[in-house]
């Protein structure tokens, strides 16, 4: 019988993060930023910092999940994510579940969070007058 998939809070993982300045690297891998975090942490970060991109966040979890690594990029940062445990790589199907679990299990906290968004209001072009 298989083992049953962890939840995300019970998947750990370790981040190294190197920043940038434009093009110029500021600060190499740190992999020194403290004790480990779950897999849950990360996903409720990312889903704060991207958005309801749930699609891209979830590309993330897959790779993780199923490769044991993933870099991910930002426009000042990079992100070395590893997984702690190399027992915690899963098939596809099964990351999928992770993440749809997490979704299911975090759903109100997400749907509480407000969301500032960058709205232009234009007001319509000015017709010119037609002479009768």
């Amino acid at each position: 019988m298989p083992a049953p998939i962890k939840s995300a809070s019970q998947i750990f993982i370790r981040v190294g993060v190197r920043k940038f300045d434009g093009l110029h690297v500021i600060e190499e891998w740190d992999t020194s930023g403290g004790p480990p975090l779950s897999l849950a942490d990360k996903i409720s970060e990312y889903l704060i910092r991207i958005g309801d991109s749930n699609s891209l966040c979830l590309n993330i979890v897959i790779q993780l999940l199923t490769d044991g690594k993933v870099r991910v990029d930002f426009r000042d940062i990079t992100e070395r994510i590893l997984l702690l445990n190399s027992q915690d790589i899963m098939s596809r199907v099964e990351a999928v579940t992770v993440f749809d679990r997490w979704l299911q299990e975090n759903r109100d906290s997400l749907e509480g969070t407000e969301q500032t968004q960058k709205i232009i209001m234009q007001p319509p072009p000015a017709k010119p007058q037609v002479a009768s």
